[in-house]
């Protein structure tokens, strides 16, 4: 782990948390790592019952923190096809990872082709709450106003094309 790894995975280990940023084999030590990772192939594969799966029946939503969430596995479920048919080719990339107790953080890209063609990658952080192995809260963080200029065919600026160009974790 380089300096700067160290350095801003400092407070997070002395608070008792499992941090990953260099390997697969790093994260799988956090124990919701792999549901998380379940629910990414899921969206990638296209396949939103291996995601629902994954929900806790009383699961709240936050799919944009600032925006209503939904709340219950039915809405969701219902949310998500709505996304399907605007998210084609999802490469949902994890940069990096920690988790605490119950609740797991990760920073990523959420990269897919909109319905127009569109290339979209948008930087996001998400946080994940977990109960008997089900995500009972989930709450992405984005920046609305960009998604809003991507999708209308805006090109990304140059830092945000390196922020989403980096090496994905997972």
């Amino acid at each position: 782990m380089d300096r700067r790894n160290f350095v801003a995975g400092a407070p997070l280990v002395a608070a008792g948390a499992t941090v990953a940023s260099a390997s697969v084999e790093d994260a799988a030590q956090g124990r919701h790592f792999a549901v998380m990772k379940a629910v990414i192939m899921g969206w990638r594969q296209g396949d939103r019952q291996a995601v629902i799966a994954r929900l806790a029946d009383d699961i709240v939503w936050h799919s944009h923190v600032g925006s209503p969430p939904i709340i219950g596995k039915e809405a969701t479920a219902r949310f998500m096809e709505t996304l399907a048919g605007q998210m084609k080719d999802v490469r949902w990339r994890i940069f990096s990872y920690a988790e605490q107790g119950d609740t797991a953080l990760a920073e990523g890209v959420d990269e897919f082709t909109s319905p127009e063609g569109r290339q979209i990658a948008l930087p996001y952080a998400g946080i994940m709450r977990f109960r008997d192995g089900l995500i009972t809260e989930w709450r992405d963080y984005f920046d609305r106003g960009l998604f809003d200029r991507l999708k209308a065919g805006e090109a990304p600026p140059p830092h945000i094309v390196a922020l989403t160009g980096r090496t994905p974790l997972f």
